[in-house]
């Protein structure tokens, strides 16, 4: 394992590792590069290269999961407890929009920034390459709740330009398609899917829903 991780940062360019990465993750074709490494190495060595990517890209992936759900995790111990505020919010009826004081506000705030920022973690994982597709499938169904909610949609406008390009494209076009709750919820989540897939260029949020 030791040997392919030093192989990887010895023999090859940061662009060819990137190459052998696409490769070890089971996607991409053989560069025009490799062949002519692949006579200077021997089996064994070129073996242990790969496992070391390989082996190297599955903890990263792992990591990657594990740290996500923590934060995670702390999002939901804030919302716990500030419970009597998020509620408000969470039942608020789409034609009457909940008033909060300023306190109650900068808690909704709180609250809807901390979420975004770990979208926008998991946007850019995804976009790298460094988050499974079908992990990230389910924070695009957490997506959807959050774009749900009437004082998230009222304020998007005020959040959006914190965040990247691929963040602002995925809410952007969904409110552009589907600029209220009138329509029925089945096709709200259809458009939101279409709106991630596209944006994020992903096969598998795409079909996320073909056997729901």
């Amino acid at each position: 394992m030791q040997i392919g991780c030093r192989l990887l940062r010895k023999g090859v360019s940061s662009m060819q590792r990137a190459d052998i990465l696409q490769m070890a993750d089971g996607g991409g074709i053989m560069p025009d590069w490799l062949p002519p490494i692949l006579g200077t190495l021997d089996i064994a060595a070129f073996a242990a290269l790969i496992i070391g990517v390989m082996w190297n890209a599955r903890e990263t992936r792992r990591s990657t999961y594990i740290n996500l759900e923590t934060e995670a995790l702390n999002i939901f111990r804030f919302e716990a407890e500030h419970r009597a505020v998020l509620a408000r919010i969470f039942n608020e009826p789409e034609d009457r929009p909940v008033d909060l004081d300023d306190e109650e506000t900068v808690v909704a705030n709180n609250y809807f920034l901390q979420i975004l920022n770990l979208f926008e973690i998991a946007v850019r994982l995804r976009s790298r390459g460094n988050l499974d597709p079908m992990i990230f499938g389910t924070w695009v169904s957490w997506f959807l709740e959050v774009s749900e909610m009437g004082w998230f949609r009222r304020n998007w406008p005020d959040y959006r330009l914190h965040y990247s390009p691929d963040m602002r494209g995925i809410f952007d076009t969904y409110f552009r398609t589907v600029p209220d709750l009138s329509i029925p919820f089945e096709e709200r989540r259809k458009h939101f899917f279409e709106a991630a897939a596209k944006q994020m260029r992903c096969r598998t949020v795409r079909k996320w829903l073909d056997n729901a």
